[in-house]
């Protein structure tokens, strides 16, 4: 149902439209915690503005420029910073094989794997099975005071309807997380302003040869159709023997034995009602956008190099090619 609120240059109420476009989706999710127009910061549970200027830009903003909206999208309350998002100049790197490096360049678009095919267990995993016990109590003593403090109650219900409902509810919160993961597609790249020795050894170890695609988040992101909804944030990395996973940012959490792959993740949550058998999704991708250099492996034999400038090449992608850093010989 539509809302009203006292936006706009004359202060009279304008009904929210919903009607977001990938644009504004990225705008409110990148920006989420401060204004577009003067880049006042927005306090948490306060309700700040999405929707469009009388030009049709987007915009998101507080109190303090409520004004500048012409068209109400929606009203956005964020209550916390479930995980952190990149900026636009964050360096990425991409390590693959040379023959995913020509799938790419054949399909012309980025492969969002299907987050129960990474081969990580934890992929989405709210915590260790020894500590199940504990989630499964916290949760059902939270449930329990939901229900015996629900507003506007009639009839009170007794201890045994409550404990029922409570089970109930963490069925079906354990049901959700196990489908969420079935409808959830990942693309993982590495955050730092150089190459990574480790990486390489763990994407394209010798002799394979391989390559790493470097872009900075900014042209990827605007190098991505923008039909999907795509989240991209940073990877926290932490022991799960301390702490679960964030109910809403579960695929965003690792375990910290993986600390050194410095992940930022783009994420796809697709329809309950898509087909979720597939071990992955394409995503449209302009390379000759995304892409700031092609790196080619340390590993690899040098007539390598004019390998990958001729396979670019027939795909006419003109982008640099460089020799690894990791070549550069040392002197005593």
């Amino acid at each position: 149902m539509a809302k009203s609120a006292k936006t706009g240059r004359n202060n009279v109420a304008m009904e929210s439209t919903g009607r977001f476009t990938p644009a504004l989706r990225k705008l409110v999710h990148y920006g989420y915690d401060h204004c577009s127009q003067c880049g006042a910061p927005l306090a948490r549970g306060v309700a700040a503005y999405a929707g469009y200027t009388t030009a049709r830009d987007e915009i998101y903003v507080g109190e303090c420029c409520r004004a500048s909206i012409a068209e109400l999208v929606s009203h956005i309350y964020w209550w916390w910073s479930s995980y952190k998002r990149p900026t636009p100049e964050t360096v990425l790197w991409r390590y693959m094989d040379f023959s995913k490096f020509v799938a790419l360049l054949t399909d012309g678009a980025l492969r969002f794997a299907a987050a129960d095919h990474l081969g990580d267990p934890f992929e989405g995993a709210r915590g260790i099975a020894q500590r199940e016990e504990e989630w499964r109590a916290y949760c059902l003593e939270y449930f329990r005071k939901a229900i015996r403090t629900a507003p506007n109650q009639t009839v009170e219900c007794s201890p045994e309807q409550i404990e029922e409902e409570a089970e109930r509810l963490y069925r079906d919160l354990e049901a959700a997380g196990k489908h969420e993961i079935r409808r959830t597609f990942v693309s993982c790249w590495h955050a730092s302003e150089g190459e990574s020795e480790a990486l390489w050894r763990l994407n394209c170890p010798p002799p394979t040869a391989g390559i790493a695609l470097r872009t900075e988040f900014g042209t990827l992101d605007r190098a991505l159709d923008d039909r999907f909804s795509i989240k991209f944030g940073y990877v926290q990395y932490v022991d799960f023997t301390e702490a679960f996973a964030g109910t809403y940012d579960r695929i965003f959490w690792k375990r910290a034995s993986l600390s050194h792959e410095a992940e930022v993740r783009g994420v796809i949550i697709k329809d309950s009602g898509d087909n979720l058998d597939a071990p992955g999704l394409l995503v449209p991708l302009d390379l000759s956008l995304a892409v700031s250099a092609v790196v080619t492996s340390p590993f690899a034999p040098r007539w390598f190099d004019a390998v990958v400038k001729e396979t670019m090449t027939k795909f006419d992608l003109d982008v640099p090619v460089q020799c690894s850093s990791l070549l550069a010989e040392p002197f005593f």
